[in-house]
């Protein structure tokens, strides 16, 4: 049987999604003998019964680097899981190691995973599909559950931000006169091991509400904005509340609540953005809008769908155009526009690149030229960096490519010229791809004004 090891070095959220990925694919490891290296802290919050496993899991790192194994795979994004990866004796690495003071990261889907270390605006696949598509493994998971019906609702108090103290309590007031039969605990309450299919969770997204949804429970998620798939659990049954940075009010939330206990469809004349798991594919799925009113960065997360599945799978996600408002439209012109200098940028950065490549080849290199063209796309670099840095919506396309440029190991400045001149290229067909995306949906929306 073959050795496989994974390193899952990051929080307890990640420990318990890696959990989750194994479990749902545990068909598919069935022929590894399989051993997860963990952070010690984020294993002892899972020690609640919230995680099952049948195979070896270990902090002992020193007794890690003992073994040999046939594979390994790094699912972390802190810095110090890439020399401990480096050092692991293995056949094949996957994921981001370090060997020499150098960063590896050789598949497309690590690097798209460690863009999230800068501060994604929002997690455009499920944590568990990301993990999936590292491995390369197709196929879906999620089932649809049957509706249930509900006889309690785990309750946990929301941030009085979003929701003011009063507001929270009439809910729980409409609920208890509403549904008598219902009992409303705390979440603390709920016993992680017992059969959850009965009860409805409402309440911010946290590890706890994880761990329960995942459980069995059924969810709805109330957060101040849209913020993709951040600790929501895998399935269709779940909703997602956005406040879009406004407040709650009891009557309309009871109104959202009062539809799925009695399984109606969502009232057409709620003023919260609900949003839901939907259109699973082979590579994972997307959160759909189910009303009119969405937040104002839901069109640009609808454009980063459509623009990972086909640079990372090479696969076409077909979405109804969202109508946009007025600060939607305002949004997407802004990124619009930046993405017009960007590819501008990249255009002389191409001819730079094309210059040093000519030069390579010459005999008669000339090395003025050369430094002169190297100093210019070090300045482009630069700004292209202070864009990600001051651009939240461009940010993960353009860290992206920034970490497929640091995987160039040509041996000498031709080889390193026709890696990079491949990179710049591909990244700039990118960009006019997301910029083609963002003008669609502008386009489609004037056209119907």
């Amino acid at each position: 049987m073959k050795e496989l090891l994974i390193i899952q070095q990051d929080e307890a959220y990640f420990l318990f999604e890696t959990f989750q990925f194994l479990e749902r694919f545990k068909e598919t490891f069935k022929t590894f003998k399989l051993t997860l290296l963990v952070d010690p802290n984020s294993l002892k919050q899972l020690e609640d019964g919230s995680c099952s496993y049948s195979f070896m899991v270990t902090s002992n790192v020193e007794q890690v680097f003992a073994n040999e194994y046939d594979a390994s795979v790094n699912l972390s994004l802190n810095d110090f899981s890439w020399d401990i990866h480096g050092k692991v004796k293995s056949l094949n690495k996957l994921g981001p190691y370090k060997q020499n003071d150098v960063l590896f990261i050789e598949d497309a889907w690590s690097s798209y995973y460690l863009t999230l270390k800068a501060g994604a605006p929002f997690l455009t696949f499920h944590l568990t599909d990301i993990f999936k598509n590292i491995f390369g493994i197709k196929g879906v998971t999620s089932q649809k559950k049957e509706k249930a019906y509900f006889n309690q609702i785990a309750f946990t108090p929301s941030n009085t931000k979003i929701i003011s103290g009063h507001e929270q309590a009439n809910i729980i007031q409409l609920l208890s006169t509403r549904y008598p039969q219902i009992k409303i605990v705390d979440t603390s309450e709920v016993d992680i091991i017992s059969d959850l299919s009965h009860i409805l969770y409402v309440g911010p997204a946290s590890l706890d509400s994880l761990k329960i949804c995942e459980a069995g429970a059924t969810g709805i998620f109330l957060a101040s904005q849209f913020q993709g798939f951040n600790i929501l659990p895998k399935g269709e049954s779940h909703l997602f509340v956005s406040a879009r940075d406004l407040h709650f009010t009891a009557e309309d939330l009871f109104k959202l609540i009062e539809s799925k206990i009695e399984q109606k469809e969502i009232p057409k004349n709620i003023k919260y953005p609900v949003y839901q798991s939907d259109e699973e594919n082979v590579f994972g799925g997307y959160l759909n809008c189910l009303t009119k009113t969405c937040d104002d960065n839901y069109p640009i997360y609808q454009s980063h769908v459509v623009l990972w599945n086909f640079l990372l799978n090479m696969f076409d996600v077909n979405l109804s155009i969202t109508e946009i408002s007025k600060n939607q439209s305002d949004l997407l012109k802004l990124q619009k526009d930046t993405l017009v200098k960007i590819i501008r940028l990249y255009d002389y950065a191409m001819s730079s690149i094309d210059t040093i490549h000519q030069e390579a080849k010459s005999a008669s290199a000339n090395s003025c030229l050369i430094q002169e063209n190297l100093k210019n796309l070090k300045e482009i670099e630069e700004i292209s960096d202070k864009i990600s840095q001051s651009h939240v919506f461009l940010r993960p396309i353009l860290d992206y490519y920034r970490i497929r440029k640091g995987q160039n190991l040509g041996s000498n400045l031709l080889e390193q010229s026709q890696h990079s001149f491949l990179t710049y290229s591909e990244e700039h067909q990118a960009l006019k791809a997301l910029l083609e995306l963002f003008t669609v949906t502008l386009n489609k929306n004037e056209a119907s004004i």
